[in-house]
């Protein structure tokens, strides 16, 4: 793959989305041609879902090793394969190119992808810091290119429903979320991690939880809306490792607060609890379950027979709305992620507005800078 010139010092807010332009011009297209860029692991996922979008179509495949993007290729019936991105612009002619890179070419890839007059999507996280996002987004707006990042389990089925739940006042005002992600170091991307010291994930600013807590952050930052929370809490190294490995931190907001935890020592898991003045929403995206909890209205011992009969009729609706969705094809892993794409491509055609905001973007980065910031002090004994 070609070289990168280095990414322009130049900053500006990113508080405005960028003036977008639908991808001919004056009249939407009736369909998005997509190229990915990076083939490892996560390029499935985009690729499986971008397939199962009616108005969208793959036109490339490209990476730096052949091999990767030769499968990726054959398995997902993608026409052309590339190992160099600006031959890939000029032949397959993408409007949309998702960045599926590892974390710290983010911000140069995406900067040389919208001067060369594309729209990108990028996989999380977004860049290695707020200055890049900084960067990132002020081409963005120069540019007048679309920009996202796939903070997609805001799309999910369960994580909507949630939403809807709390808008009709079902827990009534949200004051607190606690978000868990359970990561077991001994999975099959953990262990490669953990075994080598040179790993482009150990040498981000994070670590190991840059890599992925922007999902469990940003499902609390969806209530938690402070530009800069007060943290508590902190990180802590597993003695098996050379590298933390354990995080838990606490949000403090004007009007939310919130819990972020990271663990390997917990199986593998990703729940989020909304708590309300009047009752409490658990979200486990795994399972696609709702439990929604409220006090017991009956008095005495009644309240004892009430919760359960609560527990009851949620197991039966989720039971109702998971078969349904099973029948229709609608229940699996990455049902988000072909949502955001659609909002995103759709965006894209009529020149509206992104799924997911360029200030929202630079919010949820600034606040894990200032969490890995926080950590490190905690650590070295400053704070």
């Amino acid at each position: 793959m070609t070289t990168l010139s280095p990414p322009s010092n130049k900053q500006a807010s990113p508080s405005a989305s960028p003036k977008l332009q639908p991808v001919t011009g004056q009249q939407p297209k009736s369909s998005v041609r997509v190229a990915i860029l990076g083939c490892g692991q996560i390029a499935d996922a985009h690729l499986s879902q971008i397939q199962r979008i009616k108005f969208a179509e793959t036109v490339a495949v490209c990476d730096s090793l052949e091999d990767l993007a030769y499968q990726a290729a054959a398995r997902f019936n993608v026409p052309a394969m590339f190992t160099d991105w600006r031959e890939m612009l000029q032949q397959a002619q993408p409007d949309v190119v998702h960045l599926a890179t590892p974390a710290h070419t983010h911000a140069a890839l995406a900067i040389e992808l919208m001067k060369a007059g594309v729209h990108v999507y990028v996989e999380k996280p977004f860049t290695l810091d707020v200055n890049e996002a900084d960067r990132v987004l002020a081409v963005a707006r120069e540019t007048g290119k679309a920009i996202c990042v796939g903070h997609d389990q805001l799309f999910d089925p369960v994580w909507l429903r949630v939403k809807q739940l709390v808008a009709q006042g079902a827990i009534g005002s949200v004051g607190f979320v606690e978000s868990v992600l359970g990561y077991p170091i001994n999975g099959q991307f953990g262990k490669l991690v953990a075994s080598d010291p040179n790993h482009s994930v150990r040498r981000l600013p994070g670590g190991l939880f840059q890599n992925t807590i922007s999902h469990p952050l940003y499902r609390m930052t969806d209530y938690l809306t402070d530009e800069v929370p007060t943290l508590i809490g902190g990180w802590e190294r597993n003695t098996e490792f050379d590298f933390p490995t354990e995080l838990h931190v606490s949000l403090l907001g004007e009007k939310v607060n919130g819990t972020l935890t990271f663990s390997t020592r917990i199986p593998p898991q990703r729940i989020t609890r909304v708590y309300g003045e009047k009752g409490t929403l658990t979200v486990d995206f795994d399972t696609q379950v709702i439990r929604r909890e409220a006090r017991p209205r009956l008095p005495g011992a009644f309240a004892k027979l009430e919760a359960p009969l609560q527990h009851v009729t949620e197991s039966v609706r989720n039971l109702t709305r998971n078969l349904w969705r099973f029948a229709w094809g609608d229940i699996h892993y990455f049902a988000g992620m072909k949502t955001l794409f659609e909002q995103f491509y759709r965006s894209i055609m009529h020149g509206s507005e992104p799924p997911i905001p360029a200030i929202e973007i630079r919010r949820v980065t600034h606040i894990m800078d200032q969490i890995f910031d926080h950590c490190r002090r905690q650590e070295g004994g400053q704070a």
